[in-house]
């Protein structure tokens, strides 16, 4: 039977996810897909990533196998060198046993392990798809390697494959877009009535967030007519010194009462944060595409995102669906939204009309089926 892997070559906490938790919340599109994809070929597929653990291991979820290699370095749980992470475990056990058609998912900055998985791969005989996330790229012989190798290249949005095709190192690759879409029947609005407004923020507490941002915007809408205005922090804590500092902002801009640090949620609990919220802050200027922007626009609930090169700008359109912006208007962006209440059920609406049209889940299966299906039908 042909057998299909999903690699995360990192551990669930350098991406600031609980690791006991990723069934349930890390790359939810990619599972749906892979068991749409299960259910109608019946292939053996598993989704794998590094564990500080000492030993590997593996548990079945939604009738995918869920795969752990132990990680080789002390700094297993460090935001800043996830890319460094290697685990001869899994090159030991590729070795012996690689599947038909690997998709490795890592950033445009790949990855020493990454490179040296990809040979294994291809001296087996075998594929591999090259995931890309980030929108920075490193040029090195090595990468121009690792990425002419691949069967081909998966990247999130339209923006992120125009600039890649504009770049020497990808020159003539078959690059693909592959939309990270939503159970739109999952995450669907609810009546929201709200007498002040109720902002939302959910992903790492890790500076590059800018979370401090969503804190100020909250200060901005209380000094100005919006007393009661509220914001949720949802997420782990990947820098406890930033922590710190937000919740030292709170405290002296007189915020308590406004702002709650509410910790990881299970991914099932959040529908309804998104659906009580009545604007999703994203207030990073270097995101890509956060899939807690599309879960948010399933829900009705509007996102303001930075405008950028990467997936805000390629997802939103301005006052049209949801708000971008700079961080130097960020709070001023939303204060205007807030004064202006003829134009939110427009762009609630607009917002969620947006993800039903081009981000579901049927259009991530179907991108993912066509993926699948060329690594399988080349010859080598």
């Amino acid at each position: 039977m042909k057998k299909i892997s999903l690699l995360h070559p990192f551990t669930p906490k350098a991406a600031g996810v609980v690791e006991k938790s990723v069934s349930t919340y890390h790359s939810q599109p990619h599972l749906k897909a892979i068991e749409v994809f299960v259910a109608k070929t019946g292939l053996e597929c598993s989704i794998e990533y590094f564990t500080p653990k000492c030993k590997h291991y593996s548990f079945t979820f939604n009738k995918i196998q869920y795969v752990f290699y132990p990680v080789d370095f002390k700094w297993n749980g460090d935001h800043k060198k996830w890319k460094k992470q290697v685990s001869k475990k899994c090159l030991k056990i590729y070795t012996a046993n690689t599947p038909d058609v690997t998709i490795i998912n890592m950033s445009g900055h790949s990855s020493p392990f990454s490179y040296e998985l990809s040979k294994i791969i291809l001296q087996n005989n075998k594929q591999y798809i090259a995931m890309l996330g980030g929108q920075h790229y490193t040029d090195t012989t090595r990468n121009r390697d690792y990425y002419r190798n691949a069967n081909h290249i998966l990247v999130h949005t339209h923006l992120q494959k125009m600039e890649m095709e504009k770049m020497e190192i990808f020159k003539g690759l078959d690059i693909r877009v592959f939309p990270l879409g939503v159970d739109c029947d999952y995450f669907n609005p609810l009546a929201r009535k709200n007498s002040s407004p109720k902002l939302l923020y959910v992903g790492r507490i890790v500076e590059w967030k800018r979370i401090h941002l969503a804190i100020e915007a909250i200060s901005t809408l209380k000094e100005n007519g919006f007393p009661e205005a509220s914001l949720k922090i949802i997420g782990p804590v990947s820098s406890q010194e930033y922590m710190h500092s937000l919740k030292k902002m709170v405290i002296d801009q007189g915020l308590q009462n406004n702002v709650e640090f509410l910790g990881h949620k299970e991914h099932a609990e959040l529908p309804k944060y998104f659906q009580e919220a009545d604007l999703f802050t994203l207030p990073s200027d270097k995101e890509t595409f956060g899939m807690v922007m599309i879960e948010a626009m399933a829900c009705g609930t509007p996102v303001a995102g930075m405008d950028c090169p990467g997936g805000p700008s390629d997802v939103i359109t301005h006052l049209e669906n949801g708000l971008l912006t700079t961080p130097e208007k960020y709070s001023q962006t939303i204060l205007d939204y807030f004064k202006n209440q003829d134009r939110i059920a427009t762009i609630e609406k607009n917002a969620r009309k947006k993800v039903i049209d081009e981000y579901s889940i049927q259009a991530t299966y179907k991108v993912l089926e066509e993926s699948i299906n060329a690594a399988l039908s080349k010859k080598m």
